[in-house]
This record gives C-alpha cells, sequence and structure tokens, in this order.
C-alpha cells in the first residue's frame, strides 16, 4: 500500500523503490509462500491430502496467472499507484482471511 500511495514521490528515486519493492518480494515468499506448501499438509486429512495439496497449488498459479495478465491493462487504465494499492489492499484481506480462517 505504500508503494502505491507514495508512487510518484517513489519513482523520482528508483533506488529507494526498488529497495521497498525487494523487501515486499522477500517478506513476501519468506511468509506466505511457505504456507503454500506447509498449511495443506497439516490443514487436509491424509486420505484426500494430496489431491487437495495440487488442487491448493492449482488455485494459486491460477491467481498467479490472472493478477500478471490483469496488472499492465489496468496499470495503464489507472495508473500503477492505483494497482500498487488494489494489490496492497487484496494483500491485507488475504491476511485477514487467513487469520479468520486459521486463527
Amino acid at each position: 500500500i505504500i508503494i502505491g500511495l507514495f508512487w510518484e514521490f517513489l519513482s523520482n528515486f528508483q533506488w529507494l523503490l526498488l529497495v521497498l519493492y525487494a523487501g515486499t518480494f522477500f517478506f513476501a515468499n519468506y511468509g506466505p509462500n511457505s504456507t503454500t506448501f506447509l498449511l495443506p499438509s497439516i490443514t487436509y486429512s491424509e486420505e484426500c491430502r494430496s489431491t487437495l495439496n495440487g488442487m491448493s497449488a492449482a488455485a494459486g498459479k491460477i491467481g498467479a496467472l490472472v493478477g500478471a495478465s490483469v496488472f499492465a491493462p489496468a496499470a495503464d487504465m489507472w495508473g500503477e499507484n492505483v494497482v500498487m494499492v488494489c494489490c496492497g489492499c487484496v494483500s491485507a484481506l488475504a491476511l485477514l482471511l487467513t487469520k479468520f480462517c486459521l486463527g
């Protein structure tokens, strides 16, 4: 959300934008990426674990495909800052949903 809100300012300081984006990428893979593999192994029963783990992985890949396909046209239509804020809001919603369902 911070990158989206301060996009105009950060676009003038590309090194700072790179540092923030790298931090975002690191923490996105540090926590949620590991839970992609850990949560299905403890959530699903042994009888259906491999099938539902595969379905969960496929759903994640479809979401990544949709996000990557929609990002550029949405940025052209509404601007990069709006798209970054939307991505941040979707991430915050995913955090709340995860806390609600697993908390």
